[in-house]
Formats: structure tokens, sequence, C-alpha cells
């Protein structure tokens, strides 16, 4: 995590990277950049708490897969530890409220011709259904890299969607650092 501050915004800006999560209940904002991975932003309006994270892989339950998952890299393991962290700092899993990003296909190669990105939306849908958490927004799919910002206190998310080429090769080199770095390649 990358924490920033910004004049535009007048407080702190932490970046989640893939395989990251991040809560908080202070005047900040909690950002990321998409491609294939997901991002489930949420928040609790009551108590102005909200949390993000940054998933690259759906994950099946298993015991190669998220038993001994300690990171948030696979989705299953990314909400529920969200969800945790978020009722530390007094969320109401009742109350929450989520926004869901990202699963764009706009890589090349592997990535791209898999499902990992639709089975990243879809997992991400599903936990939120069985959490009983209602979704207030949702964009994903699509050929879009996505900036998203969201800031803590409202749980407001600004997006940006983009095709430019230098944010795509920037998606693709994070992901593809990330994807050795969980193979133990890194």
């Amino acid at each position: 995590m990358h924490i920033r501050n910004s004049h535009k915004y007048g407080k702190p800006v932490k970046i989640i990277h893939p395989g990251e999560y991040y809560v908080s209940g202070g005047d900040e904002i909690i950002g990321t950049l998409l491609g294939s991975c997901i991002a489930v932003c949420l928040h609790d309006p009551e108590r102005a708490v909200s949390g993000m994270n940054h998933f690259m892989l759906p994950g099946r339950i298993s015991g190669i897969d998220i038993a001994k998952d300690k990171t948030a890299k696979y989705g299953i393991t990314a909400i529920n530890k969200l969800i945790k962290e978020l009722e530390k700092i007094g969320a109401d899993r009742g109350r929450l409220m989520a926004k869901i990003f990202g699963g764009g296909k706009v890589l090349d190669g592997v990535i791209s011709s898999s499902t990992i990105p639709s089975d990243n939306i879809r997992l991400a849908k599903v936990m939120m259904e069985m959490e009983d958490i209602q979704i207030q927004e949702i964009d994903v799919g699509g050929i879009f890299t996505r900036k998203i910002l969201m800031d803590v206190k409202t749980g407001g998310v600004y997006l940006k969607k983009s095709t430019r080429k230098e944010v795509i090769e920037e998606i693709e080199k994070q992901e593809a650092d990330y994807a050795r770095k969980i193979a133990g390649k890194a």
C-alpha cells in the first residue's frame, strides 16, 4: 500500500494493490487501479467507516486455495477479511452497502482469454448476496481499466474508465508481477 497526500482532495489517499485491502474510519480516501481484478467497496453510513479490497482470482473452497491463503488474493478471503476488519472498527454488517468495480477484459494473453474477469464479477455478486449486503453500485466488465477513489466518510466513489494504452500497460505489469508473486516466482 502506498500513502499519498492529495492537494486536490485535501486528505490522505491510501492506494491498494492486488491482494490487498484497507479499512478506515478516518477522513481519507482509498484508491486502486483495476483491470481484470475486482474491488469491492463496503461502507457503513451510520458509523462512517469504509473499506476496499483488490482481488485477482475468485478462489475455490479447497485446501489448495483459500484454506492456506493468508493474503487477500482470492475473492472469497478478500471479501471475508474486509467484512471482519470493518466489524472490528465498528461497522454493523447489517448496514453495509457495497459498490463493485472491475473485471475488465483489457489484457492480452492468458488473462484476457480466460474466464477470470467474469468469474471475479460473479463471485463478488454471489458473496454480497450470501452476506445479505445490498449492492448500491456496480460497474464491471467491458474493455476498460478503472481507477477508483473511495471517500471513507461518505462512501462515495469516483470512477474513471480508460482504454489508454499506457494505463493498460501499467495494469498488465501490475497484474503480471502479482501473478508471479503468488505463484512463488517473484
